[in-house]
């Protein structure tokens, strides 16, 4: 029993370490301030290279500039219309539509304007205006290539349809007024929009989905969880579909209304429900201070969303809650990883993007208010320094303490349990023999890849695969997840990745779309993140690396 009691110290020990919060520290990159402090703007990355577009100035003063960071320095354009606190979508082609924005200093009025920038150019051309004057607002991509916007501040609002041929044409009156909504698609030709913030910035008392096609309802998980507000309108932040569930699910961050606590709903196939996670996603900092979670920001790629924090801390820090939430989606817990960035100059960084690998770009803010916006911009790493070796010895030493109190109680246990009833027999001591099963099926898989090439097939399924080698989609998702340790969607997008490569060197002439669709991705837009996120290069760059000598 003495052999047992310490075990049991040992064990609730290594857990209690273990168990508290542990922020990894980012890697802050300082870059040069931009040309003009500004809040209230666009921030987004156009193929590796950081743009800002419009906002507000020194004196909450309208500015119509934009701009973007090349060879080390920010360069100063002029656009059309202000922009400030307006909405913008990336566009398949590569260009960014902005629209809206407050048509007065000081945050009042709205606008019509709509202008796109072509990052290949650097210039702005005007496009067809929008419904009504609006700022504050959100838009989305439907699948017809039309966006759908709703949403304003301080003047009456609708559900509209914008497309470059006919302008806004607004559709549908709204349930309840709403500044800067969630917009999302939920079908082809359907899309729900609600949020928490009436057009006045007053919260909600109760929460009413609209939708695009069909009558609104409510969402009883709204009753106990309220949706959080982000500054950032741009609704692809929130997207973690991809094939196995039809393109159509969303992640987005809410609060409890009871406690005040933090957690994530997700929307797949119209349906709400909480993400689980493998722990409470924290409220305090390394101090002991408060930690306001704002917006959220998703990288489909390695399965992964990031909640930011978006309070000035005294410290001067930023946190970040990563959550794979592919793990979540296939069953399990989707594990969190905290950070925090600590950075160099005081303010409230509310504008914040993801970059390739992982990274963040913050730009501009504000320093006490909006009569007083930064110029600051900074590059955050969450790979950790130096001291990650130090934050994964004390997590490996207290796994293994965790290991050695079960071991050792389990031998205790066995031998107490041999004085009883006889000793355990050899051959009833588990092994870590294969699977022959598993091994066979990951044949057949391989197969339906590399000989059939299966990959190649647009929008290609679980439920296709699993046809193919007469199994079902758990087993083939096992499979995958065992045997090549990865999820079904990397384990396919590597095949196809690998096979648009090949078209690409053999057939340089070919246009990226027509390899994109060779390759069995859904769009052009879905190849180029992919293949970036896959090998660091562009298509172009990567094939002139292998063409260079």
């Amino acid at each position: 029993m003495k052999r047992f009691g310490f075990c049991t110290i040992v064990l609730l020990l290594a857990l209690a370490t273990c168990s508290g919060s542990v922020f990894q520290e980012m890697k802050v990159k300082r870059l040069p301030d931009l040309n003009l402090p500004r809040n209230g703007h666009v921030l987004v990355d156009l193929d590796g290279e950081l743009t800002v577009i419009g906002g507000h100035t020194t004196g909450f003063v309208l500015t119509e500039t934009a701009e973007y960071y090349k060879n080390g320095s920010w360069h100063l354009l002029e656009t059309l219309y202000p922009q400030d606190f307006g909405s913008w979508v990336k566009l398949p082609s590569g260009k960014v539509l902005t629209a809206g924005g407050c048509e007065q200093s000081f945050g009042r009025g709205q606008s019509w304007g709509v202008e796109s920038y072509d990052p290949s150019t650097h210039t702005f051309a005007p496009l067809s205006i929008l419904d009504r004057r609006r700022t504050r607002f959100s838009m989305a991509r439907l699948s017809d290539g039309t966006l759908l916007v709703s949403g304003n501040w301080y003047q009456a609002d609708a559900i509209a349809i914008w497309s470059a041929e006919a302008g806004g044409l607004s559709v549908k009156d709204v349930s309840q007024g709403r500044s800067i909504p969630f917009v999302l698609p939920v079908s082809a030709d359907n899309a729900y929009i609600f949020g928490c913030d009436d057009h006045y910035g007053s919260v909600l008392d109760s929460i009413i989905v609209d939708q695009l096609k069909g009558d609104a309802f409510r969402v009883p998980l709204f009753d106990q969880w309220q949706p959080v507000a982000s500054e950032c309108s741009d609704m692809s932040r929130y997207f973690i579909g991809d094939e196995r569930i039809d393109g159509y699910a969303w992640l987005f961050h809410v609060r409890n209304k009871a406690d005040g606590h933090s957690g994530i709903m997700k929307l797949v196939g119209g349906e709400f429900s909480l993400l689980d996670t493998d722990g409470p996603i924290p409220m305090t900092g390394l101090d002991g201070e408060p930690i306001t979670w704002g917006g959220l920001l998703t990288d489909t790629a390695a399965e992964a969303s990031w909640l930011v924090s978006c309070n000035e801390s005294p410290a001067q820090r930023m946190y970040f809650c990563k959550m794979e939430y592919g793990k979540a989606l296939r069953g399990g817990k989707a594990p969190l990883t905290l950070y925090y960035a600590q950075m160099s100059e005081p303010g409230v960084f509310s504008s914040v993007t993801l970059l390739s690998g992982g990274r963040f770009a913050v730009v501009g803010g504000i320093d006490s208010d909006n009569n007083h916006p930064i110029a600051c911009a900074f590059i955050l790493n969450p790979e950790p320094p130096v001291r990650k070796s130090v934050i994964w010895l004390v997590s490996a030493l207290c796994l293994l303490a965790a290991v050695a109190a079960v071991v050792s109680w389990q031998i205790h246990h066995a031998r107490k349990k041999g004085e009883t009833e006889g000793s355990i027999p050899e051959e009833a001591v588990p092994t870590a023999a294969p699977d022959a099963r598993m091994s066979r099926l990951m044949e057949q898989i391989t197969d339906q890849m590399e000989k059939k090439e299966l990959f190649r097939k647009n929008g290609l399924t679980k439920e296709d695969l699993a046809r193919a080698v007469s199994s079902n989609t758990r087993y083939v998702s096992d499979c995958i997840n065992a045997m090549a340790g990865c999820s079904f969607i990397d384990y396919v997008n590597g095949y196809r990745i690998r096979y648009a490569q090949r078209l690409l060197y053999e057939n340089p002439e070919l246009r990226l779309s027509e390899i994109s669709e060779e390759s069995g991705f859904s769009s052009e837009v879905t190849f180029y993140r992919n293949f970036k996120a896959r090998t660091g290069l562009t298509p172009g760059e990567w094939l002139t690396s292998q063409k260079t000598p």
